[in-house]
């Protein structure tokens, strides 16, 4: 192979080189970060963390006792509750209102699920709009306080704007009411929108084209 042939080899694979890192690096820098974390400050973050304090408020533990002869025991059947729930309106919800106690008329209270078993009736409450949270339905649940009920209605609240501004972030046309009338800016969704060529593989294509001439100089100058 003469000194030109392999001068001019050596110069492509240079610039092939180059034009190769270039490529890599530019497809690098657009892939997408996959499996990201929830961010602490992120409106699922808050929603959950309001659905877990509002889940240890409703399902505290409560009081239960060895059933002994000559006690007066009322007992519910089928269990201590109906199947489903009704999902809270979140937003405007006031689960003071809506909080039943029926087995305070009762010393103490029982279920065919726990026959053995009595709760003091005065220590337990229902509440329709609290049900939603229910983790263990076979077990009744303890009357909360005048403040656990206002925490809860804060918890609500902060899980009502979260799940708003969730759907906003997945319909952003629907959350919004209305869309652009820009189609430079509503039409093309992000990641479609046209995009410059890349600096690197622009710069290893200027960097070929630029050993070529130079190679094809040095020839003709021999």
């Amino acid at each position: 192979m003469t000194h030109d042939k392999r001068m001019t080899a050596l110069c492509f694979q240079i610039s092939l080189g180059f034009l190769l890192v270039g490529t890599y690096s530019s497809v690098s820098a657009a892939q997408p970060a996959t499996n990201s974390p929830v961010q602490a400050n992120s409106p699922q973050a808050e929603m959950e963390a309001a659905i877990h304090q509002v889940e240890k408020i409703v399902n505290q533990p409560v009081g239960a006792y060895r059933r002994a002869p000559g006690m007066h025991v009322s007992e519910y059947s089928p269990g201590w509750f109906h199947e489903g729930a009704t999902k809270p309106d979140f937003n405007n919800v006031d689960i003071r209102a809506t909080r039943e106690t029926p087995y305070e008329a009762h010393e103490y209270v029982t279920s065919d699920l726990n026959p053995n078993i009595v709760f003091i009736g005065r220590q337990l409450e229902f509440n329709s709009m609290t049900k939603y949270f229910y983790t263990n339905r076979s077990l009744p649940k303890k009357k909360l306080t005048q403040t656990e009920m206002e925490e809860i209605n804060r918890l609500y609240r902060i899980i009502g704007r979260c799940e708003q501004q969730l759907v906003g972030k997945q319909n952003p046309h629907t959350a919004g009411g209305q869309s652009s009338s820009d189609p430079n800016e509503s039409d093309i969704m992000p990641g479609k929108r046209p995009r410059l060529l890349s600096p690197y593989i622009g710069g290893g294509a200027i960097l070929v084209l630029g050993l070529f001439l130079f190679v094809k100089y040095l020839l003709k100058a021999r």
